[in-house]
């Protein structure tokens, strides 16, 4: 049946409690086997008892286990989670204010360093959610022309090149006008590299963490950086007050930092808007502050959601 009953610790003192094989644990929460032995080796999750190579879960743990899967479930990261206490864990179970969804650009891959990287973020992230909705990909940038007329609806096109090379990203641009494309690179020379920046072309250093690309697609893609702000200055005042919380001042810094930028983005429009239409320098002032932006807010928001720095204001 996969459930035993203990009566003794390993103290001498007497206690009834079940005892649950990693099957019978597997079956209760969703959880597989091998999911609870890898989180063992990664963050430690030990077994009530063994015996021999067999392991017995305490009721209680597989109390948590499920608290663990419900907010897995909902995008929180499984090494912040198994960090928690039981109050901590209950009270993220507690409904949340509803905030918009994340921007999550329809994002195509082109190379296999980028096609496995995105599933190793599927497998280490365990909910599969990894913040951009991959709707193709293709191992080589011969594979993408060859579709070229039958490809699917982009907002971001993200493509690895061994070498920066300006007319090769031509190229590819050329195949996906419409499309925002963001490359990926392992080696550069300094006039490629100038190039692409004069010219405003989105480029990654590779390797790079997947929430960097993340990051940078997301920056590239939103459509007005003004109006995609994550936090108002209410709130951020807010945070900064609250940042005591979190047992230090990096919120109130970064809270700081991002109430700059806005300050900053709204002289940079007036600036550019004073003969009429935003001009072209501004313009692209306003797109990387607005990404600049949305990397602090990303970081910002660790404190905010594992401290409650927004509970009250909410």
């Amino acid at each position: 049946m996969g459930t035993y009953n203990r009566r003794s610790t390993s103290t001498g003192s007497s206690v009834d409690e079940d005892l649950y094989k990693i099957g019978a644990v597997a079956k209760r929460t969703g959880i597989s086997p091998e999911c609870l032995r890898a989180w063992e080796r990664r963050y430690g999750l030990q077994p009530a008892e063994r015996a021999g190579k067999t392991r017995f879960y305490s009721a209680s743990q597989v109390q948590r286990l499920l608290n663990v899967k419900t907010l897995l479930d909902q995008g929180h990261p499984i090494s912040q989670l198994l960090r928690l206490d039981d109050d901590e864990l209950q009270r993220r179970l507690r409904p949340q204010p509803i905030r918009s969804p994340a921007h999550r650009p329809r994002t195509g891959l082109v190379g296999g360093q980028l096609i496995l990287a995105h599933r190793e973020a599927c497998r280490d992230l365990v909910t599969g959610d990894v913040g951009l909705d991959i709707v193709a990909e293709w191992t080589s940038a011969a594979e993408l022309k060859a579709d070229r007329g039958a490809l699917p609806q982009l907002d971001c096109l993200v493509v690895y090149v061994p070498t920066l090379d300006t007319q090769h990203i031509e190229g590819i641009q050329e195949v996906c006008p419409d499309t925002r494309v963001v490359v990926a690179f392992r080696y550069a020379t300094a006039t490629d590299l100038d190039e692409c920046r004069q010219s405003g072309r989105a480029i990654l250093r590779w390797p790079a963490e997947w929430q960097t690309l993340v990051r940078r697609v997301r920056a590239s893609t939103s459509p007005d950086p003004t109006s995609s702000r994550r936090y108002s200055d209410e709130e951020l005042v807010h945070i900064s007050l609250m940042a005591s919380r979190a047992g230090c001042e990096c919120p109130r810094h970064l809270a700081e930092l991002i109430g700059e930028i806005n300050d900053f983005e709204t002289h940079t429009h007036r600036c550019g808007g004073r003969h009429g239409a935003v001009d072209g320098d501004h313009a692209r002032a306003e797109k990387r502050l607005g990404g600049a932006r949305a990397q602090l807010e990303e970081s910002l928001s660790v404190f905010v959601e594992t401290h409650g720095l927004l509970a009250a204001a909410n």
